[in-house]
């Protein structure tokens, strides 16, 4: 056993010192009184506990066999670890040191006396080096910068309550910990092969909503090996490397594998326009590190790793190549199971409802996060329109997206207007099972779908965009333009592409209203300026194609976009002026609203709906306007004059002739 090696150790160690006893006993520290005393006292405690070492025996064996550990590696960990519990074996270690004590830690001399190591082989040096297992893997750190022999071993905490019997991650982990759901999935058993054969550092690319998590946590089910998912997102980049080296030790501790989300960003998507890009730890820049120094970290630990991230393999990261494999995609039906898992089967539901829920982008692991706020909500197992509201919750977690109650039913539109909003809530809903045939999109394309809404102002544009997203029961995410565009060359690029990954995480759809001041006509190049506004506007065409999302494109002015887009629409929808028709469906439509009418002067629709030719957001203003008028004249009972007032004053607004008074 090692503890009965360790004192044999000691026991020699102290029999070294016995020729050199004086004269004149001491009680000085290095003194061979002070040495046998704790000598002894080390027997008296270990030989009193004998299962608290067969325990620590057995903890240090385990772990010597996971990473593997060479005997002496073991016994450098049983030596420190035996000093940081007994505070007489570290004041022996004390009384061997050959010098003044100078920490509260036993150096690294009087450890290797006792092991019996000596001191100028290599083997033992690189051991206790940053390039030893034990460094690389955060098991035992080298403290202080002198000789090496006066150099202190140091466990961290989270190893020495481990060794102790304490499961519980670090708490610097707590809030960075993901559930992974090990599914059996495309690549998982690519992954569990080459972990199976030593390899380390595997690089899975896909987007945010893809199942890369779940597929390596499938790998290690495979293997019979727990995994430990953690989100680095959620720390600042500065701290992002001492999080990575706690996660790395709580891997090797649980002999897990360690899978590793949010290598790169600064911090939660939609934080705002000051957030820095996740290409400002590409380049190096930023107060954090470098993909390189991360990457470098993980694969010098000798672990199962695999990192997930939108990001793709940067050559430039380390001198060699790791594995790459694209993060799966959840197929409908495999979706459906997930969610069917956390529902009450005795809750009634349509077609719809699950229609919605299961068009959700989200990973196996939001599902279970939704799945646990439904039900807490619900006060017990939850329904899938619980389900549905929970997920609204998970998307609306950036606050860039807005939930809107309008839906296709509240609009007035002709029909073949009414007909193609029709077909783009259909496309987006059975997105998954048609593309699930083959890449109908091409080869390297996005799965997006893009839809364009030209028409002139109040035609019902940006109201038909939310009511898209209510009836897909998704958060519209509209794009406020004076947070993207900027006077500095590039970064408009850069914010776009902060705008389009809000997106795909979100999950929601995204609107460009006014969207030919972004995508406008590229001009030939006559100066500075128009060379890199052509380039902007091919960076959108770009990054249009790629998107994997669901946008929505809104101008009043379609012959200033660049022709090239209409190649990239799937919808081209067009919003004209109501006739006298649809123009009396929307007063009606908007009168509705009102709480009630003069009955001493009745309301005439057809009379309003023939007497101007305006769109559906003037037919609104002047509903609001009469109804404030009203309030003053009568308490709020809006009358044909209010109406026909309030007509008069949009009509000129617009710079047009008014209707005059009748």
């Amino acid at each position: 056993m090692r503890w009965q090696r360790l004192l044999d150790g000691l026991d020699e160690a102290t029999g070294r010192r016995a020729p050199a006893r004086t004269a004149e006993p001491t009680s000085a520290p290095g003194g061979l009184d002070l040495l046998e005393a704790a000598r002894y006292s080390v027997h008296e405690a270990w030989l009193s506990a004998p299962e608290l070492f067969e325990a620590l025996d057995l903890a240090l064996t385990e772990l010597s066999a996971r990473m593997p550990l060479t005997p002496f590696e073991t016994d450098l960990l049983a030596a420190t670890l035996a000093a940081d519990i007994d505070p007489a074996f570290a004041s022996a270690l004390d009384a061997l040191s050959p010098g003044p004590r100078s920490s509260d830690r036993p150096a690294v001399a009087p450890i290797l006396e006792v092991l019996g190591a000596p001191n100028v082989h290599p083997a033992v040096r690189r051991a206790l080096g940053p390039g030893g297992r034990l460094h690389r893997t955060g098991l035992l750190r080298l403290r202080g910068s002198g000789p090496f022999l006066g150099r202190h071993p140091v466990l961290p905490d989270r190893v020495v309550t481990h060794f102790l019997g304490d499961p519980e991650p670090d708490s610097a982990l707590e809030f960075l910990l993901v559930r992974p759901e090990p599914l059996d999935l495309p690549g998982s058993e690519r992954v569990a092969a080459l972990w199976a054969t030593g390899q380390t550092l595997i690089w899975v690319t896909g987007a945010q909503s893809t199942a890369g998590v779940s597929m390596a946590a499938g790998a290690g089910r495979r293997l019979e090996r727990p995994c430990l998912a953690v989100d680095l997102s959620r720390v600042h980049s500065s701290e992002r490397l001492d999080r990575l080296d706690a996660a790395i030790l709580e891997a090797v501790l649980q002999g897990a594998a360690l899978i590793v989300t949010g290598l790169f960003g600064s911090g939660p998507l939609g934080g705002g326009p000051e957030t820095e890009p996740s290409a400002g730890l590409a380049t190096g820049s930023g107060d954090g590190p470098t993909p390189a120094d991360l990457v470098h970290r993980l694969s010098q630990t000798g672990i199962a790793v695999a990192v997930v991230a939108a990001e793709s393999w940067d050559p430039d990261w380390a001198p060699w190549l790791p594995p790459t494999l694209i993060a799966p995609r959840l197929d409908p039906d495999l979706r459906r199971a997930l969610w069917q898992a956390h529902i009450d089967p005795e809750r009634p539901s349509s077609p719809e409802i699950w229609r919605d829920l299961i068009a959700l982008h989200v990973t196996p692991e939001e599902i279970s996060r939704v799945a646990a706020l439904a039900q807490a909500e619900a006060g017990g197992p939850p329904g899938p329109q619980d389900l549905v509201q929970a997920a609204r919750r998970l998307a609306d977690r950036a606050g860039a997206a807005r939930r809107s109650g309008v839906t296709l039913d509240d609009l007035v539109l002709p029909p073949q207007t009414r007909s193609e909003l029709d077909g783009l809530v259909s496309w987006v809903r059975n997105r998954d099972q048609v593309l699930a045939q083959g890449p109908l999109t091409g080869k390297g394309k996005g799965r997006g779908i893009a839809a364009l809404f030209a028409g002139g102002p109040g035609t019902g544009k940006t109201y038909a965009a939310q009511a898209v997203a209510g009836t897909l029961g998704l958060d519209l995410y509209q794009v406020d333009l004076t947070s993207v565009v900027d006077k500095y060359i590039g970064e408009s690029e850069k914010r776009l592409s902060r705008v389009f990954a809000t997106a795909e995480r979100l999950n929601c759809i995204l609107f460009f209203d006014e969207a030919d001041a972004l995508f406008g006509t590229r001009s030939s190049v006559q100066d500075a300026h128009d060379r890199y506004a052509n380039i902007g506007v091919s960076y959108l065409l770009q990054r249009l194609e790629e998107f994997d999302g669901v946008v929505v494109l809104a101008t009043n002015l379609r012959g200033n976009l660049d022709s090239a887009f209409t190649r990239r629409l799937h919808f081209v929808l067009h919003f004209p002026d109501p006739d006298d028709a649809a123009r009396a469906q929307l007063w009606r439509t908007h009168l509705g609203h009102l709480a009630e009418t003069d009955p001493d002067d009745p309301v005439d629709v057809e009379k309003l709906a023939a007497a101007a030719d305006i769109a559906g957001g003037s037919v609104r203003n002047a509903v609001l306007t009469a109804a404030f008028t009203a309030f003053e004249d009568n308490g709020g009972r809006v009358g044909q004059r209010h109406l026909t007032a309030a007509l008069d004053r949009e009509l000129r607004k617009l710079g047009r002739r008014g209707v005059g008074p009748g």
